[in-house]
This record gives C-alpha cells, structure tokens and sequence, in this order.
C-alpha cells in the first residue's frame, strides 16, 4: 500500500481530531458547537461525484490531503484603511493580482489576514453611527457561550444543499400551513468552517442607515520560509506536505429600510497553495436593500469553496455579483430565499476558466412566499482546458402565488479543450406563477469575427472584442466605477492570454449556440 493511501485509510479521522485539539481543548460551549460540527463533517467527509450537486466538481484533490493552519505575523500586512496604498496593500500577494485599489475610498475597510481580522487604529475608517462591526474571533474568547449561542442560531433559511449526508439531497416543500421555513442542517463544508473558523466579522445596520460600501479583504500570505525548489518536490511525492488552510466566517445583518453594498475579495500570492472554505450569511431585513460583490482573483494553485445565504425579508432587496476569476479549483453555493411579500433576488456571475482551472457556480432561490420575484444571469467563458460548471435551482414553494422567476445561463468556448457544464432547474409547487429560464453554450459567432475583420481589425483584436462584448452584460451592471474598470483590466489581460484553437470546442449538458 502507497504511503498516501495508508495514511488516508487510516489516519483522516485521527489527523482532524487532532488538529482540532492542538487549537481548542476547553470545555466551554463554543468548543463543543465546534466539536459538534467537526463530528459532522467527519461522519459525511468532503461532498463526492455521486451527489447530484457534485457531479461535475471532484474534490478528491482536497479528500485526500491532510491540512494544516495558516499561521502568519499580521502585523507585517498593512491593513490601513483610507491611507493605504495599492502597493502597501499587495506587497506580500503577487503584484499583478491587484494593480490597482479596487474601491476608491470605502466607507469601512476590513482586511482579513490569514482569516483572521487584526484591526490597527483607524485601519477601518471612521464608523458611522448605527454600524456595528465585531470580530467572531474576539467575541468568543470572551464570550464563548453568547458567541456559541449566536452562531447556533444564525441559521439562514435552507443551507442550499440539503442535509449533511452523502447522498443527493431532498427537496423540503414549505409547509404554508404552519407558516415553517424548510429546516436548515449545514453541508460538510460549512460544519468544517464552523469547527475550524478562527476569525470572522459580524456587521449590522441600524433601522434606515445608508452606508458607502463596506469592503473586506480576505488576502492570504506566503508560507515562512518557503523554497521553491521544495515546493515542487512536495507537489510530485506521493505524501505532499500540509496544505494550509482558512476558514472566514462573515455574518451580515440589515436593519428596516437601511441600504448596504458589500464587496468581499479574495485574493492571495500566485505560487501558493492553499484551501479557502468560506461562509458567509446576510440577513436583509424588510425594506432593505443589499449589494454584494464577491470577487475570487485567488492564487491559481489554491482551492477556494464558499457558501453564501441570504434571507430577504417582506419588501427587501438582495442583488449579488459573483466574479470567479482564481482559485485552481473553485466552488461557490449561493442560496437565497425570499421570504416576504415584494422580496427580490438578483442574482449575477461571470466565471472565466482558463488554463486548467475548474470554476463551478451553484444557485438556489427559494420563493417561500408569494409576491415574491427573482432574476438571474450568469455568464461562463472557458478556454485552454478549463471546466465551468452551472447549476442554478429555482424552487417555488407551496402557497407562493404571484411569483415571477427569471434564469438565464449562456457561455462561451474559445478551445477545443474547454468545456462548460450547465443545469437550470425549476421545481415549482404552485400554479399561479411565471417561471422561465434557458441554457445556451457554444463559440464565437465566425459572422460577427468575419465582419469585424472586414473592417481592418486583426483576428485577435475581433476576438477579444467579441469576448469582452459577451461579458460586458454582467460588467454594466456593476455600479462601482473604480471596481469596473478595474474588472475589465483584469479581464482584458486573462483574455488576452487564453490558450485559442481552431478545433470545435467541446460542449458540456445543455449545450448550443448563444
């Protein structure tokens, strides 16, 4: 038997036992929450193909390795807030990842190192009355059983993936009866984050308050001492040393008629490895409004998985922009659920794998009560060898009447290498709704390229002028000038490197022609 596969057979439970311990070894009731939810996730492991929701995404890479915490000196990172510039901000990441500070002059700036949070005087800003930020990190050592308390109930309706098992999934119908929300139990991964999680941030609005954007920074660190040349050796024997990993936990809460825009970026050094595993919750309160932009630049040799819910109440509004750029493996579950007459969903993303990377998106949003109404775009361009996966569920629930439920999913292939997988899925269970949604995937349109080359411009100028027209519909909508304009740089330059072939490209479930 190799030396990988004996220690997976018989050590994984005794390595994350014991990992655990060498953390948290107290009696109190935060670390028991935390031992409880490592039991869990040890009882089911990491999500497998043969669940209907990981049928395209393998995580057997991160099954099979052991992991360790991603210890760094926080005071050598600059986490000043308006003071700070792009290079005090990116000196110890890869210069080209941020080339430029994405948010002009947030409201509050938060920066996560390592994923714990480290404020330095005035690192955040000046805060205006009625925010409220705490760190999770600090709270619990103060208060482990408030904090253990809060984090057992901050459970934002249906968790996305049904319960924590191997096995597929059961839809639960809402019970309008009773006027109950479906239960909600943690996947694996988000029981993983809640045992391993050492630092996160709790933010809440004030009734009516209207915040600038609140901008957090998840950036990661290179190892001490790192050496090239072990790295590589690392990477071909057959035990590779422990991957370090992060666990961010952000929970967000709006107060009655308060507006709020959230950016989160994560990002890190481009030759290092490592496992992101975040949670985030956000809870719109009625008549609330809420803008969030996640954007993944990771290192290209790193793992990120994260898992977003959001309850909207009565007359709230939730709108998200998933970027996916990063990570060698990325997995984002984005759950939502309309929870009050006149909630709404808005729901876009751009994911561009390239290379060999594999950048996966699932949605849900649950119309739990009628009135309720919900849209979505997501757009994918994959080239070289890389794999973009889609899968977007809509559920109607019992007794939501009056919903109208908009998806759409269209992707562009630009190798013969490069693949998309997409599903949209409508499950409803009332009969007085509008619901529509389609799939498209498929190349660039070779009338569209021939006109514009009839018109003096080189082949990959008419190129890159039709891939950045495809992806404009989703860049439009992003309001931030600086963070715009900085995305369509950014973008410009992952084109303009993407491996190109002549040959058909091969198509995933669902495909034709945008």
């Amino acid at each position: 038997m190799s030396t990988l596969a004996a220690r997976k057979t018989a050590t994984p439970l005794q390595h994350w036992r014991a990992l655990f311990d060498t953390r948290w070894n107290s009696t109190d009731a935060l670390t028991a929450l935390r031992r409880e939810a490592l039991e869990e996730f040890l009882s089911a492991g990491f999500p497998t193909i043969r669940q209907e929701d990981w049928k395209y995404t393998n995580l057997r890479r991160l099954d099979a390795r052991e992991f360790t915490f991603a210890d760094a000196d926080a005071s050598e990172f600059d986490t000043q807030g308006a003071s700070a510039t792009p290079g005090e901000i990116t000196k110890i990441e890869d210069a080209a990842a941020l080339q430029a500070q994405w948010i002009a002059n947030p409201g509050v700036r938060i920066v996560l190192v390592n994923g714990r949070w480290t404020p330095k005087p005035g690192s955040t800003g000046a805060h205006p009355p009625g925010l409220t930020l705490l760190s999770l990190g600090q709270w619990g050592s103060q208060d482990a059983d408030a904090a253990a308390k809060f984090l057992s109930e901050a459970r934002i309706p249906r968790s996305g993936e049904g319960s924590v098992s191997r096995r597929a999934p059961e839809v639960v119908p809402f019970n309008s009866r009773q006027g109950i929300r479906p239960p909600v139990r943690r996947t694996p991964l988000e029981q993983l984050n809640l045992a391993f999680s050492e630092d996160g941030i709790i933010i809440e609005l004030a009734d009516g308050m209207d915040i600038e954007p609140v901008y957090i920074v998840h950036q990661m660190t290179a190892p001490e001492n790192t050496n090239p040349e072990n790295d590589q050796e690392n990477m071909q024997s057959a035990a590779p040393a422990a991957m370090r990993m992060v666990h961010p936990r952000i929970i967000v809460r709006t107060g009655r008629n308060s507006r709020c825009t959230l950016i989160e970026h994560f990002l890190g050094p481009a030759d290092t490895e490592y496992f992101t595993n975040a949670v985030t919750h956000i809870e719109v309160g009625q008549g609330a409004t809420m803008t969030h932009y996640r954007l993944q630049t990771e290192s290209p040799r790193s793992f990120h998985i994260a898992h977003i819910d959001a309850h909207v109440q009565a007359a709230g509004r939730y709108a998200c922009y998933d970027i996916a750029l990063g990570a060698n493996l990325a997995r984002v579950g984005l759950s939502t659920a309309l929870d009050g007459p006149g909630a709404h969903a808005a729901l876009y993303g751009l994911f561009v794998p390239l290379g060999t990377q594999h950048l996966d998106a699932h949605t849900r949003i649950d119309h739990l009560a009628a009135h309720t109404t919900s849209e979505e775009d997501y757009r994918g361009v994959a080239g070289g060898r890389g794999r973009g996966v889609f899968n977007g569920k809509v559920i109607v629930h019992p007794g939501a009447q009056k919903i109208d439920a908009r998806q759409s999913s269209r992707n562009l292939l630009l190798s013969s290498g490069a693949q998309i997988d997409t599903k949209p899925e409508l499950e409803i269970y009332a009969d007085d709704v509008k619901c529509a949604h389609g799939a498209t995937t498929g190349q660039l349109d070779t009338t569209a390229l021939f006109y514009l080359r009839s018109r003096g411009l080189s082949e990959d100028d008419a190129r890159a002028l039709l891939i950045r027209a495809f992806a404009e519909s989703i860049l439009t909508r992003i309001e931030p000038v600086a963070l715009r304009e900085q995305l369509e740089h950014h973008l410009d330059e992952r084109f303009a490197t993407a491996q190109d072939s002549r040959e058909a490209p091969r198509q995933g479930a669902n495909g034709t022609q945008p």
